[in-house]
């Protein structure tokens, strides 16, 4: 008898020694079911406990594992038993042994995880973004005139919790996002979102994080009117392990807007992906991001663009440098390409826009305890088939984040 069988009979006797009084772990044990040299005759046991009316699955598997502690399948069947009953801790040592018993087996590893992940208290994080954004706006039209600038101030709130109910883990997360725009009151936004969903472990490399999604927008500081509310579901993929797919995002939600004649509603769908690559010194990270949205607005001609039916597909790319111990710096650059398949209903005005985007962003961690502070700026180019449309615009941006 090899040394794990021995110490797992030695803990498994003391076990049934110590549940020997209980009636649900009755097992009639007599000198019979013992051979000549004082040995507990398992196989008896079993057979005893199977046609015992007071004896469990439960024992039956516990007492076959004490048999043969080596064996895969009965070690699985008793770690997914205890689980089932509540047995936290017998459920991962099980685990730990299937765990050294196959180490390849990266099942074993992703039981152990998925239990301590289910077993861990409610994890509840909070962050505030203070930002500031100065635009200069400037839309070219045909004689050249441009725009004012505009400044801008942001908040945003955000409350995110993950607790388990029943079986799964969930996920609840509410956030409040209200700009202030100086120049013109009636772009202020106001917007209240919240997302709830379970996390659910798809493969041994893949988690996904399924919700769905309320929001509310109100615009213009002066008159506080609604402008819109949304509804839909989303799905949020994360890659687990090391890979060039870090993770992938799917939204698709049904949009209300208020007070608007025509472009009542839209139904709107988005993807995109994080493709990230960090070379083997670790100082550069590069990271690729393409997307694409399909807008299937109803009717709607809209200033904002939201009411447009339109497609567009485009990527960001950015490369960080750590170029100290807690400052990254690095370029940043994105194209999109929309096209707006029924601009004006029932009209023959055609419109598709090429957006660039090229900037330089810098990211301070600590250098304020406790503090994140982003900082970028950025050059826009809109190129379109409208003159109205096509414009440019600089931008300069400040966030200051705090987590709690």
């Amino acid at each position: 008898m090899d040394r794990l069988r021995l110490f797992v009979l030695a803990v498994l006797v003391v076990v049934i020694t110590a549940n020997s009084y209980s009636p649900g772990n009755a097992v009639t044990t007599s000198p019979a079911k013992k051979n000549s040299q004082g040995a507990i005759n398992i196989l008896e046991m079993i057979k005893s406990c199977i046609q015992d009316v007071n004896c469990d699955e439960s024992r039956v598997l516990f007492l076959k594992l004490l048999q043969n502690p080596k064996d895969i399948q009965i070690n699985s069947q008793y770690a997914k038993n205890v689980e089932k009953r509540g047995k936290i801790d017998l459920a991962i040592a099980t685990y730990e042994r299937l765990k050294t018993l196959e180490p390849n087996n990266e099942q074993w590893k992703i039981n152990i995880e998925r239990i301590h992940d289910l077993s861990s208290p409610p994890e509840t994080n909070m962050s505030a973004v203070l930002g500031a954004r100065i635009d200069s706006n400037g839309a070219l039209s045909p004689d050249g005139d441009g725009n004012g600038a505009e400044h801008n101030g942001s908040i945003v709130l955000t409350l995110d919790q993950k607790r388990v109910l029943g079986k799964l883990k969930y996920q609840i997360t509410s956030q409040l996002y209200a700009d202030y725009n100086h120049n013109d009151p009636s772009s202020d936004l106001i917007l209240v979102a919240l997302q709830f969903g379970p996390i659910l472990n798809i493969s041994k490399k893949w988690k996904v994080r399924t919700a769905i999604l309320f929001d509310r927008l109100t615009t213009d500081r002066n008159k506080r009117e609604s402008f819109s509310y949304s509804a839909g579901t989303l799905f949020n993929f994360l890659n687990l392990e090391k890979g060039l797919l870090r993770s992938a995002d799917m939204s698709f939600y049904h949009v209300d807007f208020w007070n608007e004649t025509p472009g009542k509603d839209a139904w709107i769908f988005t993807g995109s992906g994080v493709l990230e690559y960090q070379e083997p010194k670790h100082r550069y990270k590069f990271i690729l991001s393409p997307n694409v949205t399909y807008n299937r607005a109803k009717n709607g001609q809209g200033s904002d663009g939201l009411r447009d039916l339109f497609y567009e597909i485009g990527f960001s790319a950015g490369v960080s440098n750590e170029a100290l111990e807690n400052i990254e710096f690095g370029p940043t650059f994105s194209y999109s390409y929309r096209n707006y398949t029924d601009y004006e209903p029932g009209g023959n005005i055609n419109r598709d826009d090429h957006n660039f985007n090229v900037g330089l962003q810098a990211t301070a961690i600590n250098l304020i305890p406790g503090i994140v502070i982003l900082s970028s700026y950025s050059f826009e180019r809109n190129k379109s088939k409208l003159d109205s449309e096509t414009y440019r615009n600089h931008s300069l941006s400040m966030s200051i984040v705090k987590s709690f």
